[in-house]
């Protein structure tokens, strides 16, 4: 079973860092097996904004991008053959680090500097099981609705820790997202803030009409 950082912080109250609060659970009987830092790896890349693109004057192959990433306006040569103008794209800035440990530096690309690198889901290291097939090839295009200049790990929910237990039969108590975070309630000392649920029936028809409950047997 797995739960994020996040998650359990929608219904329970802590400051525990994620390594802390594993090993509260795992010596609490319910066991950690592994923590995983979804953005890991992943520094000063943030969401921009392509508002043009050239051809390149000394390579058939390769594009010019120009990148609005809120706080400047950057030129980027790129090989990739599905961008467009008005896409919002993930963009590496110099100096920007990624998972397989390439560090983004202002390159000469046939005479044109190249101030960044567009990316691709595979250098973001986003498991390509999750993503639609078109998403799997070219650099990530992403939805129009972001802001440009957030951090991409916050555009794509991958600021978060994930941890995941190997619950033992006599823990069905958290079986659950809800039992997990009042478990940490428990440990921590934090608030633990049940989801209030409310129903409202604007039909004329109310659901105590369509269904009766007898106790034809009250011991």
């Amino acid at each position: 079973m797995q739960a994020s950082i996040k998650w359990l912080k929608e219904y329970v109250e802590f400051t525990e860092t994620p390594d802390v609060l594993a090993e509260m659970l795992t010596m609490a009987g319910v066991p950690v097996e592994g923590i995983t830092d979804l953005g890991k790896g992943i520094d000063n890349i943030v969401t921009g904004k392509i508002i043009g693109i050239e051809k390149h004057p000394n390579a058939t192959k390769l594009s010019v991008c120009t990148i609005d990433v809120g706080s400047e306006k950057l030129t980027i040569v790129t090989g990739a053959t599905n961008v467009k103008v008005g896409q919002i794209v993930p963009v590496a800035l110099v100096g920007a680090k990624l998972p397989n440990g390439l560090e983004i530096q202002p390159t000469d690309l046939r005479g044109l500097m190249s101030y960044g690198m567009l990316c691709s889901t595979s250098e973001l290291n986003i498991a390509s099981k999750l993503l639609s097939p078109e998403a799997r090839e070219g650099i990530y295009i992403l939805s129009n609705d972001l802001a440009i200049g957030m951090d991409i790990k916050e555009a794509l929910g991958l600021d978060d820790v994930v941890l995941e237990f190997e619950l033992t039969a006599n823990r069905a108590d958290c079986f659950s997202v809800l039992g997990l975070a009042r478990e940490v309630a428990v440990l921590t000392g934090g608030t633990f803030k049940k989801p209030m649920l409310s129903v409202r029936e604007n039909a004329q028809e109310k659901s105590t009409d369509l269904v009766k409950v007898v106790i034809e047997e009250p011991a």
